[in-house]
């Protein structure tokens, strides 16, 4: 085989292969060695017809094979050869095949750029840490006592107050109309929450067991019928119950009540779980941090043909976002304008520059997602839909390609632990406030982002990183 490269500018490289019809002979010898023994033909027993007879008979259906498999391997070869790393697919071209010819192919292919290497020891990063106050202590064993707390019937004469519990049933109408899902059996709701509809618990104050009741109220602009959003609708409510709270105190005894030893316990426990909530946030803006440096870090000349997918991809995704904020269904008639398009150029910039940092700091500290990773993953992924396992199940099994693609997000976790392990942390404490006002500085990127850079690792390798995201 012959391999010499053409053209070469930029990232872009374009080679000429050539193997020999003597070569292609080679190989199809070799493959009829390894079938000959299984064809039968009339008048031999197996494996003993003339090698000529053999080519004449089933010599196209073997090149066929053949052909398609020197394609593959030959392509890997001529990268190899010539220290190419592509970033994509490569593209092939055939100029001439035959039997009787030599095979003669193009490919044009986009390398994977250059990345030094970064010293990782030296990354300084900031890990915050919140310690919960008393206030949120309170807080939380208020809204669990809240959640608690127990209800008994009142007396047929006394009517609903405020905090009260009321059980009913409803039928609705709009200009006097029935609509669908206007019925409704023995809801329960807590006066005064006003989680039902805006102002409906206001119009139930003082109503008794057993009584009518009329609300009048406008359906909510999220209501999932788009045509009804906003309708002033009547309620006509048949009251079927109301219950009292009962007085929760916080003690010992309902601290055994929700599992812990004793109050104090349920503190402690309780302080545990806000600290994780907080560090849980605290680890996303350290993710993000760490994106941010490599963001910085590396200024690379990027793979036209990754860029112009990822283009895609994220256009894609904003046109859709577009489409649910105003309720339409034809994506043909969103239109993006100047300020969209340069934001998803600097949106993909962005996710297509991290992959490739992230893969290349992957490859260069041999870290891979193990078989058992990628399996616990699935198992973690089929319990988010409760009574679905089967059917996720299945769609995995029968979609091999969906179950590689588990893999980017397991890839980018594992490669920044990596790089939080090898750099310089700073402990900062600081109040829940200071906090609160970092995620809401954060939040501007996450609204235009929902999707992390994960997505865009669809395994370690940069010839198969998937279309992404930025965190």
């Amino acid at each position: 085989m012959k391999v010499n490269v053409t053209s070469s500018k930029g990232l872009e490289s374009n080679l000429n292969v050539v193997v020999t019809k003597k070569e292609i002979q080679e190989k199809i010898n070799v493959k009829l060695d390894e079938v000959k023994d299984n064809i039968n033909i009339k008048g031999f027993r197996p494996g003993k017809a003339p090698k000529d007879l053999l080519l004449k008979q089933f010599g196209k259906a073997l090149y066929g094979e053949v052909f398609e498999k020197t394609i593959n391997e030959s392509v890997q070869q001529a990268l190899k050869e010539k220290k190419i790393k592509p970033a994509s697919q490569p593209k092939i071209d055939i100029k001439s095949s035959g039997e009787d010819s030599d095979l003669e192919f193009t490919i044009n292919v986009e390398k994977v750029p250059e990345i030094k290497k970064i010293q990782l020891d030296k990354i300084q990063l900031e890990k915050l840490q919140v310690i919960p106050d008393k206030k949120d202590l309170d807080a939380r064993l208020n809204q669990l006592a809240e959640s608690s707390k127990k209800y008994n019937d009142k007396d047929l004469k006394e009517p609903a107050v405020k905090d009260d519990l009321v059980e009913f049933s409803f039928e609705a109408t709009i200009d006097d109309k029935p609509f669908e899902g206007n019925k409704g059996e023995k809801l329960q709701i807590v006066l005064g929450k006003d989680l039902f509809i805006k102002g409906f618990d206001k119009q139930i104050l003082g109503s008794k067991k057993n009584e009518e009741k009329i609300a009048i109220v406008n359906l909510p602009d999220n209501y999932p019928k788009k045509e009804l959003a906003g309708k002033k609708t009547k309620f006509k409510c048949k009251i079927l119950n109301i219950k009292k709270p009962l007085e929760q105190k916080i003690d010992d005894a309902f601290a055994k009540s929700m599992g812990a030893k004793d109050l104090k316990d349920l503190v402690s426990m309780i302080e545990k779980q806000i600290s994780r909530e907080f560090e849980n946030i605290t680890n996303q803006l350290m993710n993000k941090e760490i994106l941010d440096i490599l963001d910085n870090e590396y200024k690379l000349e990027l793979p036209k043909g990754m860029l112009e997918n990822e283009i895609k991809n994220v256009e894609h995704t904003l046109i859709h976002e577009k489409m649910r904020e105003k309720g339409e269904k034809d994506h043909s008639k969103i239109k993006l304008d100047e300020k969209d398009k340069k934001e998803i150029n600097k949106i993909s910039e962005r996710r297509v520059k991290l992959a490739l940092v992230l893969t290349y700091i992957g490859d260069e500290n041999s870290i891979k997602v193990s078989p058992q990773e990628l399996q616990a993953e699935l198992e973690k992924q089929i319990k988010m839909y409760p009574g679905q396992e089967k059917n996720i199940k299945e769609y995995y099994q029968k979609n091999p390609a969906e179950l590689t693609k588990l893999k980017g997000p397991l890839f980018e976790e594992k490669v920044i632990n990596f790089i939080k392990n090898k750099a310089k942390l700073k402990i900062k404490q600081i109040k829940k406030e200071d906090l609160e006002k970092l995620m809401k500085q954060d939040q501007p990127i996450k609204a235009k982002e929902k999707k992390k850079v994960k997505s865009s690792l669809k395994t370690k390798k940069a010839a198969s990183i998937k279309k992404s995201s930025k965190k």
